[in-house]
Parts: structure tokens; C-alpha cells; sequence
């Protein structure tokens, strides 16, 4: 029998095929991969909350935080992202630190700096608040993506992961990765510098905790964490310690030291970052003490009298008081169990949690720190581990996310009409 002869392949044939399946399958990855399927849930929970901004805002009653003239006094899309420390940021991003408005210098850099270059790349085209959604849509983007890689670290399967970053997304101070604050900037860059040591790539890690330590003073807990891991690897051994990345920790701190000499360029002050708020009447209950037993039960107790009404339960004293000091029981408690369900592999997260109790309250007061809670990332992880070993109870972690997400919204709504909100 005779075949039908079929023409042959070239090299120069094969090759472009074999070029274009590649390039398809690396176009499919991207679609269906995680980063765009994340970018896809971020973007929509940034346009859920312009919509409730947009419905709800202009009926309803307004307070100090609303700027009186200039950005965000208007009604516009992003308006509502521009209310209370927002102006202080934006202070920075046009200005720099060399306004007569000496409470600006607390706040730290790489937040303005980012929104400054991304209006500068587009040749002014962009205005400051556009300029700081895009900042803020992009880094909350890249700080769901590490906590999605994180949680696969922790667990198998595809759900309990989604679950970790559905917890960031409803966290009761989530809006204001959406609102013009630091807070997206500084969780994208300590959730990749996390994510890089649990991988173990110590330089990626020293590279991104450089920027860190320039966005708040509070990134040495994140510093502390990524020391713990990289001690972990060494299975907790000293001389495992005897390492060139070691010096990748100290290295860190280059990121403060670059605020340090801006502020004496800008203020003729090293430390002006850090005497900023002294004498001023408004941040007057900002005062270093390091006393934390005791601020923690003077704030115990002020926040139990609320609860069972012995004191009013007026705004203030829900939002600076009640509200921070639930936030700190349930970080300790995440951290407690995180180290009884982990052990040796939940210590670095578990003396995360303790030392960002610490942290946040050695200026003798629990003031803001709901919001300063968003990085801690102990606790997204604790809520669904809780869930993932308790099959039965894997409901329970869902009401948990829904009443979040109620919390949230309700602190959202008092945030965009200018009520104190943290």
C-alpha cells in the first residue's frame, strides 16, 4: 500500500508554533492567574465603596473631617478619600516637609512620595486624589496578592487562601486602604517582605523592608518577623545566625535613616518626625510611655465601664477607646493560638502579634490603633486556621467576615462624612 505523503515540518516552522502556544498559554495564565484574579476583586471592592460614598455621602450629616475649602471639600468621585490625616499626606505630596505646620512631619514619606511621582509620570494630568487612588488601588492589589501567596504557605487547597485575603478585604479598618492614608503602601510592602522570607529570598526581603521602615516607625515589628523566619530557617540555631543576610536586618533601618536626613535637610531637624506633635493641643494624649501594662488597664477599664454603662458610650470613647481595645484582645488571642496550633512555625507570626501590642501602645493611648491593626497579619491567618481545623465551625468564620464587613461599612460611612473614624 502506498501513504499519502504528508509535508514536512521545518525547524523554522516548528519554532513559531512552539512560540505562539507559549505565548497563549502565558496570556491564559495571566487572565485566569492570581494576580489578575485579585486585581479584579480589589477593583471592585474600590468601586463598591465610591458607589456607597457616592449614594450616601451627600445626605448625610457632616463634621470637622471634611475639608472646609480646597481638595476634598467638593463633591467629587474621590472626595471622600481626602478626611482627617488625608490632608497632612496631601501636605507632604505637594509641598514636602516645608510647610510651618509642624504636626505634618509624623507623617512618614513613601506614601506622598509614590502619589508625587505617579502625578509627575503623568505631566500633571492626574490630580492629587486620582494620583493617590491609583497609588492605593495598586499596592492594596499587591498586598492581597501576598497575603493569597502567604496563606497557601499555611494552607492547602484553594479556598482557606481566599479566606485570608477575604478577611484583609473586610478587617473593620479596610476602608482605608481605599482612603488617601499610608495604610495600602505599608501592607503591600510588609506582606512581600514577609512572603520573600517565608520563600527565603533574603534579598528581595532586605529590599523591600528598606521602603518599609521609611513608611512608619512601626515597620520594625515586620523587620522583628522577617528575623524570626529567617532564624526559623536556621531551625533556631545560633550559629545558623552566622550569615551575610544577617546584615540584611540593620540594613532595614537604612529606609528611617533616609527620613531621618530629609527631615534635618527640610526642618534642620534630625529627629523632627519625632518631636513633631510636642506642645501641640490636638495630639496632646500622644506621650511615650513605656508603661504598657499600664495603659493597657487603664484602657480595660475604661472600656468595661463603657460596655456595661456605667460611663456614656458616646463616639469618642467607641471609636479611641472600645473599638482599639477589642482589636488588641483579638490580636493577642490570634496570637495565642496561632503559636499552641503552629508551634515552631507559628512563633515568628505569634511574637509579631505580641510585639505590635507593644508597639501600638507605648504612646499611652489605644488611639487609631483598629487602624493600625490592618498589617497584623496574625490575625487573618488565626481566623481561618481556626475555621480549617474545625470543619464544623468553618461556618462561624464566615458570620466572623460578614459582621467585619457591617463594621466596617458603618465606620466607612461615619469616615466619609467626617466623623472621627480612627
Amino acid at each position: 500500500m502506498t501513504r499519502t505523503a504528508e509535508p514536512s515540518q521545518t525547524t523554522d516552522q516548528v519554532e513559531p508554533a512552539r512560540a505562539e502556544t507559549a505565548t497563549a498559554g502565558r496570556r491564559a495564565s495571566w487572565v485566569h492567574g492570581d494576580y489578575a484574579r485579585v486585581f479584579a476583586v480589589v477593583l471592585a471592592w474600590n468601586l463598591v465603596l465610591i458607589a456607597v460614598a457616592y449614594l450616601f455621602a451627600p445626605s448625610s450629616p457632616v463634621d470637622e473631617g471634611i475639608p472646609k475649602t480646597g481638595i476634598g471639600s467638593t463633591m467629587s468621585l474621590l472626595a471622600h478619600t481626602y478626611r482627617w490625616d488625608a490632608g497632612n499626606y496631601g501636605e507632604i505630596a505637594v509641598h514636602a516637609y516645608t510647610g510651618s505646620y509642624a504636626p505634618t512631619r509624623a507623617f512618614y514619606p513613601v506614601f506622598p512620595v509614590l502619589v508625587w511621582l505617579v502625578q509627575t509620570v503623568s505631566f500633571g494630568t492626574l490630580g492629587l486624589l486620582a494620583a493617590g487612588f491609583l497609588v492605593n488601588l495598586v499596592a492594596t492589589w499587591l498586598a492581597a496578592v501576598a497575603l493569597l501567596k502567604i496563606g497557601r504557605h499555611f494552607f492547602d487547597g484553594e479556598r482557606a487562601p481566599w479566606l485570608v485575603v477575604a478577611a484583609f478585604l473586610t478587617a473593620p479598618a479596610a476602608f482605608f486602604l481605599h482612603s488617601f492614608y499610608s495604610e495600602a503602601v505599608f501592607c503591600a510592602l510588609g506582606f512581600w517582605a514577609y512572603l520573600f522570607a517565608l520563600r527565603r529570598q533574603w534579598l528581595w526581603m532586605g529590599l523591600t523592608l528598606i521602603p518599609l521602615t521609611a513608611s512608619r516607625i512601626t515597620a520594625a515589628v515586620f523587620v522583628g518577623l522577617c528575623f524570626l523566619e529567617f532564624w526559623r530557617s536556621k531551625d533556631w540555631k545560633l550559629r545558623g545566625l552566622l550569615s551575610a543576610n544577617l546584615l540584611w536586618f540593620p540594613a532595614a533601618f537604612l529606609g528611617l535613616g533616609g527620613v531621618l536626613v530629609a527631615m534635618k535637610i527640610q526642618t534642620g531637624d534630625f529627629f523632627a518626625s519625632f518631636n513633631a506633635l510636642k506642645g501641640v493641643r490636638e495630639w496632646s494624649y500622644h506621650q511615650f510611655n513605656p508603661n504598657i501594662l499600664g495603659t493597657l488597664w487603664r484602657e480595660a477599664k475604661l472600656t468595661g465601664h463603657a460596655l456595661l454603662g456605667d460611663t456614656p458610650m458616646d463616639a469618642w470613647t467607641l471609636m479611641s477607646h472600645v473599638l482599639p481595645m477589642i482589636g488588641l484582645a483579638l490580636l493577642f488571642a490570634s496570637s495565642v493560638y496561632v503559636l499552641v496550633a503552629l508551634r515552631a512555625e507559628g512563633v515568628p507570626l505569634a511574637l509579631f502579634g505580641f510585639a505590635s501590642i507593644v508597639m501600638l501602645t507605648m504612646n499611652n493611648n489605644v488611639v487609631s490603633v483598629h487602624r493600625y491593626l490592618l498589617p497584623c497579619l496574625v490575625m487573618y491567618v488565626a481566623l481561618v486556621l481556626f475555621g480549617e481545623r474545625r470543619p464544623k465551625l468553618r461556618g462561624a468564620v464566615h458570620v466572623v467576615l460578614y459582621a467585619n464587613a457591617l463594621v466596617c461599612g458603618m465606620i466607612y460611612l461615619r469616615f466619609i462624612t467626617g466623623f472621627w473614624s480612627g
